[in-house]
């Protein structure tokens, strides 16, 4: 196809720049950056809109650079590696206040936080992929961009140095052992993905085999790499033979069912002091350095004192509970997932944290809770996944008539719908928004927000006695 000429006004949650077509579609550019008009070539018309490359512009924008990385292209990984600091900072910027306009809420953007690791090396964990190449050989690295095609990157810039030089061992011995990758429509080969995590507080590595069958050589895999690298803990496999692109495959009880091949079952992290044990198929930041940061922002504007309540939704392994836990009198965690809840408790015990756990769909738990908390006006925090609250869960926290809310999410979009639910409730924004940067180079962003609502005087209740529960 010829080239074109286009004029991109805005990013889009993709990391692309995109304007308007001759059609009046969008026109998704790689490369682009918004307000820089120059040639564009297409590569795919859709029904909806049209995909474009970045060719070049007479004038370059002021926060274009050259991408650090020769395959920031066919991975994807990073979309915005070619912009400026400063450049990626305005992007997310704009993303979020956009989002916010959709939904109609007003917000003031407050201070955007820097990763603390910089632009390289604050990636703690990868995901590596294993195909056959067209050529008919063993490929290891990350899915590409659109076609998931895997990609080499065994030097990542944005990953940590020791997962680097684990990276390079497990492809390296993935070949060597001559392990064929799963396919799930013959049964043939055996391994889908290789998951790998870093503590920044150790340097030590977990490395998870997911696997669709079990076989001799995931053992010989997990012995190699396990020698040849000393910062290697443990070895791990997850046996996942479903259709699909997901990973990881939860039981009946929300439980990543994993077993050993050689080595430790979990790696430590230390955050604020607190120390937080992450096992094979546990949910834990990606940029532990940036997540100290944002829970350190998001506890001081809970301003838990020794008389408050705070409950914790959507809890996961304990991550902002545990980190309120010895400010609060009474702090409590609220998962699903019976593996987080778990883990959750253990860390709880090892820090001597004044945290409990409660095992349970956050809009079935609430009601209970509620009746616990009578009149304290307990403080809320909630981290949830992408998609935000799920219907009818705003309601249920304002029922708990907390004197304020903390908001952490990493969409912005799903952030600002909620907060809307919760001003029909009678909660305002207190303070600006402020903006995490987790994933450089990329377009994602975590936000905090905290809202008061009508109890936001002095609790008029003291916080509960604290009951113990242990893991079961």
């Amino acid at each position: 196809m010829p080239d074109h000429r286009l004029a991109p006004t805005h990013w889009n949650p993709r990391g692309e720049a995109e304007g308007t077509g001759p059609r009046g579609l969008p026109v998704r550019v790689w490369g682009g950056i918004p307000g820089e008009e120059g040639s564009i070539k297409v590569v795919h018309v859709g029904e909806h809109s049209t995909a474009a490359r970045w060719r070049g512009a007479q004038e370059p924008h002021p926060h274009r650079r050259d991408p650090m990385c020769e395959k920031w292209t066919a991975c994807g990984g990073c979309s915005l590696m070619h912009v400026t600091r400063m450049g990626q900072e305005l992007a997310r910027r704009d993303l979020v206040a956009r989002a916010f306009a959709a939904e109609g809420v007003a917000a003031e953007i407050g201070q955007f936080h820097e990763s603390p690791d910089g632009e390289r090396n604050y990636r703690h964990v990868v995901k590596l992929g294993v195909e056959f190449s067209d050529t008919g050989r063993l490929r290891v690295g990350a899915w590409g961009r659109g076609d998931r095609r895997i990609v080499p990157i065994p030097h990542c810039n944005v990953a940590a140095p020791v997962l680097r030089k684990t990276m390079a061992s497990i492809a390296h011995w993935i070949i060597e052992l001559a392990i064929w990758p799963w396919d799930p429509n013959t049964g043939q080969g055996a391994l889908r993905a290789v998951v790998l995590r870093a503590s920044r507080t150790t340097g030590e590595v977990l490395i998870t085999l997911v696997a669709g069958k079990h076989t001799k050589a995931m053992g010989e895999l997990a012995e190699r790499v396990h020698e040849g690298v000393a910062e290697v803990a443990g070895v791990w496999i997850h046996l996942n033979d479903e259709p699909g692109n997901a990973i990881f495959t939860r039981d009946g009880d929300g439980v990543v069912g994993v077993s050993p091949l050689s080595g430790r079952d979990h790696i430590e992290e230390k955050l604020n002091g607190i120390t937080y044990r992450i096992g094979p198929g546990d949910f834990f930041q990606t940029n532990p350095g940036m997540a100290e940061v944002l829970y350190r922002r998001t506890v001081e504007r809970m301003a838990p004192g020794p008389d408050d309540a705070v409950v914790d939704l959507y809890s996961g392994v304990g991550g902002i509970a545990l980190q309120v836990g010895t400010q609060a009198g009474f702090v409590v965690g609220v998962e699903e997932v019976e593996g987080a809840v778990n883990r959750a408790r253990e860390v709880s015990r090892l820090n001597k944290c004044n945290a409990e756990f409660q095992l349970g769909q956050v809009i079935d738990v609430l009601p209970e809770l509620g009746r616990r908390l009578a009149r304290t006006h307990p403080i809320v925090s909630v981290n949830p996944a992408r998609r935000g609250l799920e219907p009818g869960v705003a309601d249920a926290i304002a029922a708990l008539a907390p004197s304020r809310i903390a908001y952490v999410s990493c969409n912005p979009r799903a952030l600002a719908r909620d907060i809307a639910r919760f001003q029909t409730h009678g909660f305002h924004l207190d303070g600006p928004i402020e903006l995490f940067d987790m994933f450089p180079h990329t377009p994602h962003v975590e936000v905090l927000a905290l809202l008061a609502g009508p109890a936001a005087e002095a609790s008029a209740g003291r916080a509960p006695r604290r009951k113990v529960i242990r893991a079961v």
